[in-house]
């Protein structure tokens, strides 16, 4: 099975998915957008499958150019791979959503939240401190931003929350603000599909 295939199969058929549902701010999140939106957007080739990642990540969403990066070495059996698969994704389904230039911080913020989301219902955590990480927490590898969004997602989870409380959403945008790989990249694209012809020939490289 070829990697788009992979990543199809993944975004149709697995249950965890069934969790990332959910409202923050403008934007919405809900399972069919991964299950037929972006799963159907990668069948057509409307998005279209790269291997070309940055930072040694499982997989990157490029979205001026429609196109989806997954390592060479993403591992479909692990959850924090697919969990990974699943935040590009995401961008995905913002960039589908045609919303204009928008925060990048809110986008990525949105997209850490539906990792969180998958990961605690594929992994059944439940040891998320209850606290606000602070911005002193903010560490190089993310981790800091990760524990803040699950936290949240599994506040959400635990009261049957479908809109993310604006105090926990805030704080999470303040941790990806502030931190060195996202500070700079405060504006992403959302046209759906709409390329120019550089960037239509950068994907087809």
């Amino acid at each position: 099975m070829n990697t788009r295939d992979q990543v199809v199969q993944f975004l149709k058929s697995h249950r965890s998915i069934d969790a990332v549902n959910f409202k923050f701010r403008t934007y919405k999140i809900w399972p069919d957008a991964y299950r037929k939106n972006v799963a159907n957007a990668l069948a057509r080739g409307d998005i279209k499958i790269g291997s070309a990642v940055n930072d040694n990540a499982a997989a990157t969403y490029r979205q001026d150019q429609d196109r989806l990066e997954i390592s060479p070495t993403a591992n479909f059996a692990s959850t924090k791979d697919l969990g990974l698969i699943l935040h590009e994704c995401t961008h995905a389904i913002i960039d589908m959503g045609a919303i204009g230039v928008h925060s990048g911080h809110e986008d990525e913020a949105v997209a850490y939240l539906a990792e969180a989301f998958f990961l605690i219902r594929a992994d059944g955590a439940k040891d998320v401190p209850e606290v606000p990480v602070p911005l002193s927490a903010n560490a190089a590898n993310g981790e800091g931003i990760r524990q803040e969004a699950k936290r949240i997602a599994l506040k959400a989870l635990r009261n049957n929350m479908y809109c993310i409380e604006e105090k926990d959403g805030a704080n999470l945008v303040l941790l990806i603000a502030e931190h060195p790989h996202y500070y700079k990249m405060t504006r992403y694209p959302s046209n759906r599909f709409h390329r120019n012809l550089f960037y239509s020939f950068l994907r087809n490289i």
